[in-house]
């Protein structure tokens, strides 16, 4: 009897545990495209895009909130991508001769155009918009129950996009910056796994 009882609470420790680690994984939806020409091997070098203009229809919340401004958690997004970039080999440069150049967007706002980085910098990038029409938020209460960062690679000769990654989370607005720095750490890391160059660390 003790023998079951034991494996029970053993079991239910298990369950929980595993519904726990389930949690932590559908707190991201991720997805990633690639061009499946490109020379991934070939990528020594990349720089950064300078950042793209904040769009008119930015959300009430986003400014009465300043842990979700662009200026608090713009420096961390891109913290978090050199990082990740680097543990697969990658050097940052400022250099006009760059391999690639990195962009990304921070969507927190009333609709999103599919086509927004790539019509600013002169890219073109083939994929459709990470933010389905029919779900896309339309109120200020809305916009913030997600939120999505995308981050394009982009071969510098060719000015096309070769890869392309999304995550898209639920914004919680009592979150401390802090909090919001560990997520967006969490999210980079689980999205650069599907980077086509593997981490060396």
């Amino acid at each position: 009897m003790h023998v079951t009882l034991a494996w029970r609470r053993s079991g239910l420790v298990s369950v929980i545990t595993l519904l726990a680690a389930a949690h932590a994984l559908a707190q991201f939806d991720i997805k990633t495209e690639k061009d499946p020409a490109a020379d991934f091997a070939a990528i020594k070098t990349y720089a950064w895009l300078p950042p793209a203009p904040i769009v008119t229809n930015v959300a009430p919340d986003a400014v009465s909130n300043p842990t979700l401004s662009d200026a608090a958690l713009a420096p961390h997004i891109v913290a978090a991508v050199d990082r990740e970039l680097a543990a697969r080999g990658l050097v940052r440069t400022t250099s006009d001769a760059a391999d690639v150049h990195v962009a990304y967007f921070a969507a927190l706002t009333v609709g999103f155009s599919q086509t927004y980085l790539g019509e600013y910098y002169g890219y073109v990038t083939g994929w459709g918009s990470p933010v389905p029409a029919a779900l896309a938020p339309s109120t200020s209460s809305s916009v913030h129950e997600k939120g999505t960062v995308l981050v394009d690679v982009v071969h510098r000769a060719s000015k096309r996009a070769i890869w392309r990654g999304t995550v898209v989370t639920k914004v919680h607005q009592e979150h401390t910056l802090e909090k919001r720095i560990e997520r967006i750490d969490d999210a980079a890391a689980r999205l650069f796994k599907k980077f086509p160059v593997k981490s060396k660390n």
